[in-house]
């Protein structure tokens, strides 16, 4: 890891914990190992380190999108007209997992949550992420597999929101637990497969 990725690495550490507005650059720099003005070599700001903190979180989402080759991503060869509800439930699994435990995007998460009541604009980039944007891609693609006839019901945004919510609400509930990531598992593939029998009026 090289000095621009640490102070990437520190300073996104520092913000999971304080919040944005909460950190200065002295102690970034110092979590580094570095002076101040050596820093700024490397990134121009505060406001530029997070806009990287940013661009790195959207570079991990879509590798972990494309590993899985989803829907809307390169090489994509996954159909929900098509997928088994085990294959959804790996999939979601997957993402739970992504969003609770890897180090970039568990990190971001919970910096965008602590910043939140701050920054209207951190506000907005969070409910774009993890409520709003999430809500209006999932529910586009219910609005398809309803016209399709794949799953059962006549409004995609409460479907949307059906299959959204138990996997936010277990995504607080074991954020400060990371030794039931099990429990939270067995949870996540309930959930799913009960919204497949629902929806989709079959397990298989």
């Amino acid at each position: 890891m090289n000095t621009k990725q640490k102070i990437l690495a520190e300073a996104l550490s520092l913000f999971s914990e304080k919040g944005y507005s909460a950190v200065y650059v002295g102690e970034i720099a110092e979590a580094v190992g570095i002076k101040a003005p050596s820093l700024y070599k490397h990134y121009k700001s505060k406001q530029d380190i997070f806009n990287s903190c940013v661009e790195v979180f959207s570079q991990r989402m879509e590798k972990i999108r494309n590993a899985m080759r989803l829907p809307e991503t390169n090489g994509a060869d996954f159909s929900y007209q098509t997928v088994s509800t085990e294959k959804l439930v790996d999939v979601a699994t997957a993402l739970f997992l992504f969003y609770l435990q890897d180090d970039v995007a568990a990190k971001f998460r919970k910096m965008l949550i602590i910043e939140r009541y701050h920054n209207p604009e951190i506000n907005k980039l969070f409910e774009d992420l993890f409520i709003k944007g999430v809500i209006e891609h999932e529910e586009k693609i219910f609005s398809d597999l309803i016209d399709a006839k794949v799953i059962k019901g006549d409004n995609p945004h409460v479907i949307a929101l059906r299959f959204y919510t138990p996997i936010f609400y277990l995504l607080q509930k074991y954020d400060m637990h990371p030794d039931k990531v099990e429990e939270a598992k067995q949870e996540l593939t309930l959930m799913v497969r009960e919204f497949c029998d629902t929806y989709k009026g079959s397990g298989k």
